[in-house]
């Protein structure tokens, strides 16, 4: 079986440059900037309030990969993020059913 967590984890080790939300933050901001060099641009956002960060996306995986938009983002996202810190994540609104995709990730 494919564990999502993991990738998720794999890939967050590969753009780790600080722990904590700060670099959570610029880890997402890295990675999505990477993912534009083979031509998906996701305008991904991502802002620190207090204690969460909230992200902010265009993204194009519900129209190729509508399973894995549905059961694995947050899971995904779970295994990134918690190379950084120790975050909950909640999806907060998707596409296609939104005009954005967006997340809470927030200390526990």
């Amino acid at each position: 079986m494919f564990d999502v967590a993991r990738l998720g984890m794999f890939f967050g080790r590969l753009v780790k440059e600080e722990d904590g939300l700060a670099g959570l933050k610029k880890g997402l901001e890295k990675f999505f900037n990477s993912v534009k060099d083979f031509g998906y641009d996701f305008h991904f956002q991502a802002e620190i309030k207090g204690d969460k960060i909230l992200t902010v996306s265009k993204c194009s995986v519900h129209t190729y990969f509508p399973k894995w938009c549905e059961h694995n983002c947050i899971i995904f996202l779970e295994g990134f993020a918690g190379v950084f810190e120790e975050v909950k994540v909640k999806r907060i609104s998707r596409q296609p059913e939104n005009e954005f995709c967006m997340f809470e990730l927030s200390k526990y």
